[in-house]
């Protein structure tokens, strides 16, 4: 085995070189962000929480110690969770068995999405050279390292299952590539089969997301049988293709519903027949947040907006590839060559990813190795086209395809600066979050709204009364209540029921009231009229006028001198104190930082939350214990 190892290498150094600079060119990339001391994100605090208890027991907890502390029994988690296993035996490996260390494990969880996305991109060199031949093995995997859709799930500290899930997917798709593109069947296109449908198990077993594997592979062997039976192909093709088809995708069916139960085979049919036939209501479902708009969820968490106008930040100018794909050269090459049996695997994954890209800007993730696996066929077949055309042509397909490559690069490496972890801005959260660690009782219980609940338990290392995954509905509507209530005694009559030690609140939440509301209420309707809160945040700079010599705060687009900002109420008032027009009257505040302005009406400041900031001394049941910039910290007075 070593000798043949040693031999592989010997043989393939130039080819190992180039896709060990694909390797360092993805990781670079994504390792920028390894100057924050921690993640990015707010669910990769759950998935290092979890993998922590792996790492220490080697096992999941049947129940989450650390949130959902008023359900009765706690909240489940799962039982085996390869995510989590994967990560903590090779962090155990990579410290050779020592102790735990949370500092250390803080920096291996930051390290592996970098480095599963980096040895990703290298995997896509294998799989365009099976389809294509190396010159677009190498396209594909160059712009899987840059294009900013794929990077952004992969940058370092995004430690998620699907950082992980397509390594896998890809891996697959190279061995299914060797099993079907010579249309035979014998031991070796066997052993690929095997291995393709062993490694799609592996995205089942470690991400949701691998319901792409059969509805691509479903859909590319019909329509690859369709188009043999119109070749008029002899049958020992459709035989021998068919056969490695059924035992891969049998291998797959058989082990991933050993592993996850069977309700993967109604998801995926499901889909299809929510998605795929053309009637007012799919159409509707497509259009409306969430998919269907009755969710709280679906109308106010941000991912579930339509995707489709942040193609451009997620793909920049490389969306053009799987636009050229489509139209020109996936037809061109069905053509032109009578033996291609594997790009219609192409076609169906941009078709899919593509159409999810469009509708939801929680999916454009999934278009990003398309969009580098489309730039990987347009290469091939430009490059196979300017082979007999003359000079002037080659250069300005050298010139255009050189662009584009660095035109990938360029945007890759810009993208990932921009996205500094949100526990990194300086809002406070990280360092009462420490506090909280350090000046609390271990046992201590929080009430807080589910933004920050990952951070809860990770950083803070106490319990939760909620969190990102959103596990019941009623502990995000009773906090949002409580956020909106109109007095402190029902504030404390909520609060109550979770016997809770400490009220975690941020300053934000005071221009969040409208989705608030549709917490406290559980309505998707913006108009319902109990959603009469209308409040704004609008963050505040000062600066100095260097002609004037005078010193200002900088609101949004208003200019107000130093003097006219600080004159400001930073305590509670009862009466407006500003003009908006004529007839409208609001408030206006400053924050005691000087880093806001607050506006709002009547009924905003109203609430219990405007208290919590603006009036805290005159409360009976909550004594501020912390305060840090944006965020306050109440002992609850029992």
């Amino acid at each position: 085995m070593i000798e043949r190892a040693k031999a592989y290498i010997s043989g393939h150094k130039t080819e190992l070189f180039f896709v060990l600079l694909v390797f360092l060119l993805g990781f670079g990339i994504r390792a920028q962000l390894m100057v924050h001391p921690l993640m990015f994100e707010f669910d990769s605090y759950f998935h290092a929480r979890i993998g922590e208890y792996v790492v220490q027991n080697m096992s999941v907890p049947a129940q989450d110690p650390l949130a959902y502390y008023q359900v009765p029994g706690g909240a489940g988690l799962p039982a085996n969770d390869f995510f989590w296993f994967f990560t903590a035996i090779l962090f155990k490996i990579a410290t050779l068995f020592s102790p735990y260390n949370k500092d250390l494990w803080i920096i291996a969880v930051k390290i592996f999405p970098a480095l599963f996305g980096a040895l990703t991109s290298a995997a896509m060199y294998y799989l365009g050279k099976e389809m294509y031949g190396k010159k677009a093995g190498l396209t594909m995997a160059v712009f899987a390292a840059v294009v900013p859709a794929f990077v952004y799930r992969t940058m370092t500290g995004f430690f998620e299952d699907d950082s992980l899930g397509f390594l896998w997917m890809i891996v697959g798709l190279v061995f299914f590539v060797r099993s079907v593109k010579m249309a035979k069947f014998d031991r070796q296109t066997l052993i690929n089969a095997v291995a393709a449908g062993i490694f799609f198990f592996l995205m089942a077993w470690t991400w949701q997301m691998f319901l792409l594997v059969p509805l691509i592979l479903i859909a590319w062997f019909g329509c690859t049988m369709l188009l043999m039976w119109f070749r008029q192909e002899g049958g020992v093709n459709f035989i021998s293709i068919a056969k490695n088809f059924a035992i891969c995708f049998a291998l797959f069916a058989v082990l991933t519903t050993a592993a996850t139960g069977t309700g993967w085979i109604e998801t995926t049919t499901g889909y299809v027949t929510s998605y795929l036939p053309v009637t007012p209501a799919n159409v509707d479902r497509i259009q409306t947040p969430g998919g269907d708009g009755t969710s709280v969820y679906s109308v106010s968490v941000g991912e579930e907006q339509k995707g489709f106008p942040f193609w451009g930040n997620k793909y920049s100018a490389l969306i053009v590839f799987p636009v050229l794909a489509l139209l020109i050269f996936i037809p061109y090459r069905l053509l032109r060559k009578k033996n291609d049996y594997v790009t219609f695997i192409l076609l169906f994954w941009i078709v899919i990813t593509m159409f999810m890209a469009f509708i939801r800007l929680k999916f454009t993730y999934t278009l990003g190795l398309p969009v580098a696996a489309a730039a990987g066929i347009v290469v091939s077949e430009l490059l196979d086209w300017i082979g007999e055309r003359q000079a002037f042509e080659k250069k300005a397909i050298a010139f255009s395809l050189g662009f584009m490559f660095l035109v990938g690069i360029a945007a890759g490496m810009f993208f990932v600066p921009t996205n500094t972890p949100h526990i990194e801005l300086n809002t406070g959260w990280k360092d009462t979050l420490y506090w909280l660690r350090d000046n609390t009782p271990q046992d201590s219980k929080l009430f807080n709204w589910w933004d920050e609940g990952h951070w809860i338990g990770f950083i803070a290392e106490r319990a939760a009364s909620t969190d990102n995954r959103n596990y019941i509905f009623k502990a995000n509507s009773d906090y949002a209540k409580f956020i909106l209530a109109t007095s402190e005694e029902e504030a404390y009559n909520i609060v109550k029921d979770y016997n809770a030690d400490y009220v975690l609140v941020g300053e934000d939440l005071i221009g969040k009231m409208g989705s608030l509301g549709l917490y406290a209420y559980n309505t998707t309707k913006i108009q319902d009229p109990r959603l009469n809160q209308q409040a704004i945040a609008i963050p505040c700079a000062s600066y100095r006028d260097s002609l004037k010599q005078q010193d200002y705060v900088q609101c949004g687009g208003n200019q107000l001198s130093k003097a006219e900002y600080f004159s400001l109420p930073s305590a509670h008032i009862d009466e407006p104190n500003q003009f908006i027009d004529q007839r409208t009257r609001a408030f206006i505040y400053r924050n005691e930082e000087g880093s806001k302005l607050f506006v709002m009406n009547k009924p905003a400041n109203d609430t219990f939350v405007t208290r919590l900031f603006l009036d805290t001394k005159n409360l009976t049941h909550f004594k501020l214990v912390h305060s840090d910039r944006e965020v306050r910290v109440f002992e609850i007075i029992k």
